[in-house]
């Protein structure tokens, strides 16, 4: 049975995750992110689809709510340190079919009002060793471009000038929705969804 977790606050979140460095590298890189920004939110297109019906704008019981019947049909299960909801992305996944099974960790960012504004994600191979060359994470960071791609759609990721663990930050933003993808470490890939309506 799936309980309902004591998660971080986005701004815990963030501390944990180092991810001030990839605010300070949002602003103050090159003016072609900032010439997205503005053409995206010019656009005045919401894409609000997340992850299995969850969408932004959704308040945090609705996501609660949907996770509880993703786990009755056996989709998703708890996981790691009551932090994440985890699903297995392989050959039988509703999602995503990868060439190397993964595990998808995933959660919604919400903000003071308890409203889904985004999702983050923490990605890896399944049967990963730190031994396995090909499932090292810079190999792994590919594969999560081309699954974002897949399920997104849109326009393509481009790189920014700053780097995280010695890694370039790959941005793609389509209208007000902007995904973040970066390597954490030597098996994990972080990837953050966001809505820059209301990205502070």
């Amino acid at each position: 049975m799936m309980k309902k977790c004591c998660f971080m606050s986005w701004n815990n979140f963030k501390n944990t995750l180092k991810v001030f460095v990839l605010a300070g590298a949002l602003v103050g890189c090159t003016s072609e992110y900032d010439k997205k920004v503005k053409e995206g939110l010019a656009l005045k297109e919401d894409h609000p689809e997340l992850i299995f019906d969850i969408e932004m704008g959704q308040t945090q019981k609705d996501f609660f709510g949907k996770c509880w019947e993703l786990n009755k049909k056996g989709l998703v299960a708890q996981g790691p340190s009551n932090q994440y909801v985890r699903h297995v992305l392989d050959q039988n996944s509703p999602l995503y079919q990868p060439d190397k099974n993964m595990e998808l960790l995933f959660y919604g960012l919400f903000d003071k009002a308890n409203i889904i504004r985004g999702m983050r994600f923490r990605i890896s191979y399944l049967g990963w060793g730190p031994w396995i060359e090909d499932m090292q994470s810079q190999y792994l960071m590919r594969s999560v471009k081309t699954m974002m791609m897949e399920l997104y759609g849109g326009n393509p990721f481009f790189e920014l000038n700053e780097k995280v663990n010695d890694h370039p930050i790959a941005v793609k933003i389509d209208g007000s929705r902007q995904i973040t993808v970066f390597v954490f470490d030597n098996r994990f890939v972080h990837a953050i969804i966001e809505d820059l309506n209301y990205k502070s």
